[in-house]
């Protein structure tokens, strides 16, 4: 027991209660940079969520929390000295070392939303969620040859900080919910283009320190009198999202009159190809961009111009745009529904005095609850398995006291809404033989690999049936999903996202989830 909790143990019930919530309070402080946004805060909804596919971070920008906790470190273990001796690993920065928030450590050119500065005198801003005692801040930024295609290091920064701060008494040294700090820095003259700025907030009295990363873009100061050209400034953003065949994809145009119909740009997916996640955004922006309809998508280039990217694409305009808003709307034709049933054979023998059906059923167009349930001859069910939604789509009934006969499978799929589905395979079971009969062609062999099984139908081994051993999941693990396919873990680093899985946030789930080409490919 702490010296805190036995000294609460002394006090009244209702002090004992306000001191342990200020403790509270004191231990779960939290902040991130507000001006110009960070990119937790752009992943967030304070931040527009223009920055998509973030992780949990999303609804807690506040909390990259760096400490002897996290698991990634630099040199191998944890110190408390300024970024470049101690702090997260190289590759980790982002993220703060942490693990379960690594989306915020991918780093390419077009990757995260940008924020459009001009050199010279600049305040960032720290918002503070809870209070806490501060030591200092520091800010850092990227070289003037950083590759922003590869994960961030100690290297792609400069050595000196822009700014080191320590606490003074003009800033606030326990800042309260909804507190503020500001910060004057001075971007270099010498740098233009994509930038990342590092802000870290170190705190007082405990071991921990705030990360936070913002993605700037600098303006090329030119020199002579003539004025520089307009600004980009993003007011959106196109965030990639698997479609189907058929679907259609409008970006319609909003001036302070209302919307302009006239100026509507609309693409209609006509191949698997443009349906990708990452293709049709691309297709939007060309025609956007080609049409001059005073505003553009993409991002910018180190030339300052606005170009068509594969995956997500800002929408931008100029100060002298009449464009206010662009919606992105999505015209989806309904899938009809369907149940398929793989995997099953016309007649099974019995060993041992038991039969043992595996199968998948594959319900489509919907959200179903699969029922499957085997009758014999006499109208009797002697077997039931059930399967809620999420889960996988292959079942393993074992029928025990089996008897030779004709039998019924009957499976029905229950969607959230609308009308049932049900598809009835009959089978026959086959008297026990004297001799172990050889195995069918379509049945697991006595060749596979230990720990693999192989799914009668789909022609090949797998290790799991997804989500079954999640935590195990690594880089070349194969799994059965809900499709009915088999696929198979990417390499690292996209290996972490095979075990980010769960019944509300399945978008890492293989043919299933929204983003699974990051974590999965299909065999």
């Amino acid at each position: 027991m702490s010296n805190t909790q036995r000294s609460l143990r002394k006090l009244p019930l209702a002090l004992a209660v306000g001191l342990a919530a200020l403790a509270s309070q004191q231990a779960f402080s939290h902040g991130y940079i507000e001006t110009p946004k960070s990119r937790a805060m752009l992943c967030a909804a304070v931040g527009g969520n223009q920055n998509a596919n973030c992780g949990p971070i999303q609804y807690e920008p506040q909390s990259i929390e760096y400490g002897p906790h996290a698991a990634h470190q630099h040199k191998g273990a944890y110190c408390g000295g300024s970024f470049m001796e101690c702090g997260p690993a190289d590759g980790f920065i982002p993220a703060g070392g942490l693990n379960g928030i690594g989306q915020l450590n991918e780093q390419t050119a077009t990757r995260w939303t940008k924020t459009t500065i001009k050199p010279g005198p600049m305040d960032f801003v720290w918002k503070y969620t809870a209070g806490h005692a501060t030591a200092y801040w520091e800010f850092y930024i990227t070289k003037k040859d950083w590759n922003p295609n590869k994960p961030l290091t100690r290297d792609s920064f400069e050595s000196t900080p822009l700014l080191h701060e320590a606490f003074s008494q003009g800033l606030n040294p326990k800042p309260r919910d909804g507190g503020r700090s500001t910060h004057r820095l001075n971007i270099p003259a010498d740098r233009s283009g994509y930038h990342v700025i590092l802000a870290t907030w170190r705190i007082a009295d405990t071991a921990n320190t705030f990360y936070q990363t913002v993605d700037v873009n600098i303006e090329k100061q030119g020199g002579g009198v003539t004025p520089p050209a307009p600004t980009w400034n993003v007011i959106g953003a196109v965030q990639p999202e698997t479609l189907q065949v058929g679907d259609t994809v409008r970006a319609r145009v909003f001036t302070q009159a209302g919307e302009q119909a006239g100026r509507q740009v609309e693409l209609r997916i006509e191949s698997d190809n443009q349906a990708q996640a990452d293709n049709w955004p691309y297709l939007l922006a060309q025609k956007v961009n080609a049409a001059n309809l005073g505003y553009k998508m993409g991002e910018l280039n180190k030339d300052g111009e606005v170009v068509p990217n594969y995956g997500r694409n800002s929408i931008q305009v100029k100060a002298d745009s009449d464009v206010v808003r662009v919606e992105i709307q999505k015209e989806q034709p309904s899938i009809p529904s369907s149940l398929d049933l793989t995997g099953l054979a016309s007649s099974y023998q019995i060993k041992d005095g038991k039969a043992d059906l595996h199968f998948n059923a594959i319900a489509h167009g919907g959200d179903f609850t699969v029922d499957a349930t085997v009758y014999n001859a006499k109208g009797e069910s002697i077997a039931y398995q059930h399967q809620d939604r999420g889960n996988t789509p292959h079942f393993h009934m074992s029928l025990d006291k089996a008897e030779a006969g004709a039998y019924d499978l009957v499976v029905i799929a229950t969607p959230k809404k609308g009308d049932p589905l049900q598809q009835t395979h009959s089978f026959t079971l086959l008297a026990e033989q004297g001799v172990e009969p050889p195995v069918p062609d379509d049945q697991p062999g006595d060749d596979r690999d230990p720990g693999e099984v192989e799914q009668p139908g789909h022609g090949g081994h797998y290790q799991h049936v997804f989500p079954e051993g999640l935590k195990g999941y690594t880089a070349g693990t194969t799994v059965l999903a809900r499709d009915g396919n088999r696929y198979e873990c990417l390499p690292f680093p996209n290996s972490g996202y095979c075990v980010q899985w769960s019944p509300s946030a399945n978008q890492y789930e293989p043919g299933v989830g929204l983003y699974w080409k990051m974590a999965w490919k299909r065999l």
